[in-house]
């Protein structure tokens, strides 16, 4: 189906992915995935789009994925992997939804644009449904403090972060046992200066100068930040 693309090791080793959808967010996904090594064929039904998404993708194709036959002709059936990045288009993306599902396509992503639209993809049969708005919003609402350098939520009420060492933990040799019973915080690894990351053992002594990743629930880190 897709045309030779890499002689080289990839670094993201999963078979080849179709990406319905090159708005923003299908595009950046699209070409993440292309910089570590995975084959991408990319559709939309704008022309326009299509022509500036081709030099970067494996394959672009302009196609109403609304319509399963032009799925079959492109052979998403024959793919594991799909990512519907379609949003704004309720309908469209929910009847790609409902096509990619009746192609039997086993493990599909789409992107919500809202909790309803996310519960309709749920209920078509959506493996994985995905809501980089609000994700992101959550992200930048732990940013907008300054104590963080980085935050992610990996599970609910459950985040990672990197960050500068706050006071509490500064100057002396660290029992991670006793930071866990205190502050609900796990300290993961840290980083001197412009080095590699390493895991963070007990006894270690943390400078300003350092960087760490810490996980907890986001209250806990915020609470440890400080």
């Amino acid at each position: 189906m897709f045309k030779p693309f890499s002689t080289s090791k990839p670094t993201i080793d999963i078979p080849p992915i179709v990406v319905i959808g090159l708005g923003r967010f299908g595009t950046s996904l699209a070409r993440e995935l292309m910089a570590h090594g995975v084959e991408v064929m990319g559709i939309d039904d704008d022309e326009k789009v299509v022509r500036e998404q081709a030099p970067f993708l494996t394959e672009a194709v302009t196609a109403d994925t609304s319509d399963p036959e032009a799925l079959r002709q492109l052979g998403v059936d024959e793919v594991e992997r799909v990512v519907l990045a379609i949003g704004s288009h309720l309908e469209s993306s929910i009847l790609t939804a409902s096509n990619l599902v009746e192609l039997g396509v086993k493990d599909i992503w789409a992107k919500a644009d809202s909790e309803a639209h996310g519960r309709i993809l749920r209920q078509i049969g959506a493996h994985h449904v995905i809501r980089p708005e609000r994700d992101t919003g959550r992200r930048v609402a732990h940013l907008l403090g300054g104590r963080f350098s980085d935050f992610a939520e990996i599970a609910p009420d459950y985040g990672v972060t990197r960050l500068a060492p706050p006071p509490a933990v500064l100057g002396r040799a660290l029992d991670l046992d006793e930071i866990w019973r205190a502050h609900h915080v796990q300290l993961v690894s840290v980083r001197v200066g412009e080095g590699s990351w390493v895991p963070l053992t007990d006894g270690y002594t943390l400078r300003s100068t350092d960087y760490i990743v810490a996980a907890g629930s986001p209250g806990a880190l915020e609470k440890f930040s400080k």
